[in-house]
């Protein structure tokens, strides 16, 4: 009981520690004049990986193989199994062609690079490094490209995937905006709450709630996992994975029952890119990470497995509807059962 406990503990600091995070970085990039593109393509975009990010690096430094690559895997699996499928329940996602064509079948090579580097059954620090160098030329690849198209943030691939939505990252712009100009109606205490030493504050304070969410979530889940001797990757592809989910998961079915459907999708598609790319490369790099067929066909496979189907299902109709968001509950259950 005491263990489950630290788990929730640990899991509400990661969140809440990523929101913190997330809002004083943008706030104060906006009153710094950047644009609302950059912000969501890379401090949001940071942030609500910060979850797996941290849980996955301690994991690995620890020497937790198992729980490092089941987060993530697990992870991957629930944004496309668990995830679109509650947002396309709640209302049929409407897809455009741009996501299916440039930003679906890169999260596919994606998951067939990391299959190839875990060809000696392990992931070293220079597979790793391959892996961030991907991810940094595929975030310039869209900064540029989503420039030159003249889309904000929530349109994009990646943009619309941390703070909840690139609306609300051009809101917090504009928000901060007007508290630098001096705008009257915000109040004084307002004005305090968006000053840059506040701001500053928040994101100090929210960094130490996620190393502390992230050390009590690694400490429970392999406490939990020797108690019921199950591996570490499966409670790394469940329990975790899913905790470490949650700001996905709001974001997207926040953005499917607005019908925004290319943020529901380009958040899970493009959280799924920084946490094969952004945190796996970035646990293997701190300490290579076992990587066993076993593993490879229970976790990777089902990943690579998910990513694919998503293409034929959006692309029929350019949506993805309710049936098949239930197809893919469905399918999401039997991943977690075989895993189990």
């Amino acid at each position: 009981m005491g263990e489950a406990v630290h788990f929730l503990v640990g899991l509400v600091l990661i969140t809440l520690g990523a929101d913190w995070l997330v809002t004083g970085s943008s706030r104060i990039a906006a009153r710094l004049r950047i644009s609302p593109l950059v912000v969501g393509l890379t401090v949001v975009a940071f942030g609500t990986s910060a979850p797996e990010l941290f849980v996955s690096s301690l994991a690995a430094l620890r020497g937790q193989a198992g729980l490092a690559v089941g987060t993530v895997m697990g992870s991957t699996v629930a944004n496309v199994g668990l995830i679109a499928g509650l947002g396309a329940l709640i209302r049929p996602i409407d897809v455009k062609r741009r996501l299916l064509i440039r930003e679906s079948p890169l999260l596919v090579l994606v998951l067939l690079i990391v299959m190839l580097l875990s060809w000696n059954d392990a992931l070293g620090r220079l597979d790793g490094l391959a892996l961030m160098g991907g991810f940094l030329i595929y975030l310039g690849f869209m900064l540029r490209m989503e420039g030159r198209m003249e889309l904000d943030a929530g349109s994009s691939g990646v943009g619309g995937k941390l703070g909840v939505t690139g609306e609300e990252v051009t809101a917090d712009a504009h928000q901060a905006e007007e508290v630098s100009a001096g705008a009257q109606e915000t109040g004084r205490g307002a004005a305090w709450r968006s000053s840059p030493w506040w701001l500053t504050a928040r994101m100090i304070v929210g960094l130490a709630a996620l190393l502390a969410g992230a050390h009590w979530l690694v400490e429970s889940a392999v406490a939990i996992a020797t108690a019921f001797m199950v591996p570490e990757e499966v409670i790394g592809a469940t329990m975790v994975a899913v905790g470490t989910s949650i700001p996905e998961l709001a974001s997207t079915v926040a953005a499917a029952a607005r019908g925004l459907g290319d943020i529901a999708i380009g958040n899970i598609i493009g959280s799924n890119v920084f946490n094969l790319g952004l945190v796996l490369g970035s646990a293997a790099l701190l300490s290579p990470l076992r990587l066993p067929p076993e593993v490879v066909v229970r976790q990777v496979v089902p990943a690579l497995f998910f990513c694919i189907l998503l293409i034929p299902l959006a692309y029929t109709g350019r949506r993805v509807n309710r049936p098949e968001g239930l197809l893919l509950l469905v399918l999401y259950g039997v991943f977690i059962y075989q895993v189990i």
